[in-house]
């Protein structure tokens, strides 16, 4: 199966591109443009540049996948830069999760390392209403 990874670069994200080639599976990987060389195993997998705003390049990861994970998380915001929750654990992953629904993709992980709340943190809330 082609597994589509968003936050592949990430803590979480990379030791789940390691266990998704150990489990012979393919990776198609949206990376922030220049993160790639954060990658052990980029050689083995798909990689698609570009940013969680960019539909274009996460309807390209999406091609041929039979399931999603959604591992993209921020631990502290940058307003100023457009890093904040709403935008990568909310919007983004509604963004992921709305274009796999258009290509029929009906499995679909959405991570979360620090908790889902409805009254919960920042990080907590967004991850919840994702």
């Amino acid at each position: 199966m082609k597994v589509a990874l968003f936050g592949a670069t990430g803590f979480v994200g990379s030791y789940i591109v390691d266990e998704l080639i150990s489990q012979g599976m393919e990776a198609n990987l949206m990376v922030r443009g220049g993160s790639e060389n954060k990658l052990l195993q980029k050689e083995k997998c798909r990689i698609i540049k570009g940013d969680i705003d960019d539909k274009i390049a996460i309807n390209e990861t999406l091609d041929g996948c039979g399931a999603v994970i959604y591992a993209i998380g921020i631990i502290r915001e940058f307003p100023n830069r457009g890093i904040t929750y709403e935008n990568l654990h909310f919007n983004g992953a509604k963004r992921c999760i709305d274009a796999a629904k258009e290509k029929g993709i009906n499995r679909f992980i959405l991570m979360s390392a620090n908790g889902a709340k409805m009254n919960g943190t920042g990080y907590q809330s967004t991850k919840y209403n994702s």
